[in-house]
């Protein structure tokens, strides 16, 4: 099993991995959508972000999974004991990785966001097999990441018309999954679970 999310296989499910997104308004996912198809028009095998919407990923990468249907209960169980809440971004995009290969929006750590990841890292860590990334929960928006340097020049030309508001509001989680390769794959919703809105 690989310790690289890019680089994992499909399993017997048809996925590589798998993430639970808290997906943003419709605004700014038609504005990074907008941005990643512009920034990646003439590449032929896309990263499979590109066509994922833009988001705040409140359970880390995973994999290894004995069945989807285990998770989505697990899921669904934090999210019915979970309030509506409001994702507060706290900058501009800032630019990272190697040569400014990424572009991200900084989150603030909220309490009820900070929450959320504890409940989903507790209710599925043990059932998967492998987790990718650092367990320290550092929220943020991908804009773009992996890019190559020409691709990563036009998305921060393109960037600098970005007008994407001050956060959030979270009513639903995604359960997401992505096929491989990480270049050409494609990432897709396997199920909405509904957060407490009643309580």
């Amino acid at each position: 099993m690989t310790s690289n999310p890019r680089e994992a296989e499909n399993d017997r499910h048809g996925f590589a991995v798998y993430a639970v997104f808290a997906v943003a308004g419709q605004a700014q996912v038609s504005a990074i959508s907008e941005l990643r198809r512009a920034m990646y028009s003439d590449s032929g095998d896309p990263p499979a972000y590109v066509n994922a919407p833009a988001h705040v990923t409140v359970k880390r990468l995973f994999s290894g999974i004995p069945n989807i249907e285990d998770i989505q209960e697990s899921i669904h169980g934090v999210a019915e004991s979970t309030k509506p809440f409001r994702v507060e971004f706290t900058g501009q995009p800032e630019s990272g990785g190697d040569g400014g290969s990424s572009l991200t929006v900084p989150v603030r750590g909220t309490p009820e966001l900070v929450g959320l990841n504890d409940s989903l890292e507790t209710a599925i860590g043990p059932r998967a097999e492998t987790e990718y990334g650092n367990a320290e929960f550092k929220p943020h928006m991908t804009v773009f990441q992996d890019a190559s340097l020409a691709e990563s020049e036009r998305g921060m030309r393109l960037a600098k018309g970005l007008r994407l508001g001050t956060g959030f509001y979270v009513e639903t989680l995604e359960m997401m999954a992505r096929t491989a390769p990480f270049r050409g794959g494609r990432w897709q919703s396997l199920a909405s679970f509904d957060l407490d809105i009643w309580g």
